[in-house]
């Protein structure tokens, strides 16, 4: 599967672990598997019926303003 193919679709991402850090947000950690996202970017969770705004993303333990479809990312979302 080539995941680049996937980058104009809309945003799917499977996250596999979800934590909370206190003071920052929820982190969802997982892979992008369509479309991408960039910070301050806001989120449909479909199981939820929710909508969020992105606060900040990392990529190994790196600080990254944007992902796209096959990147491996840690996601920091508000108010989850």
């Amino acid at each position: 599967m080539n995941f680049r193919e996937n980058i104009e679709q809309p945003f799917i991402f499977a996250f596999d672990h979800c934590f909370s850090i206190r003071g920052s947000g929820t982190v969802l950690s997982g892979t992008i598997l369509q479309g991408s996202v960039k910070s301050g970017d806001t989120i449909e969770i479909p199981h939820l019926k929710t909508d969020r705004k992105i606060k900040s993303m990392q990529m190994f333990k790196k600080p990254v303003n944007s992902g796209a479809a096959g990147d491996r990312l840690g996601i920091c979302i508000t108010n989850f």
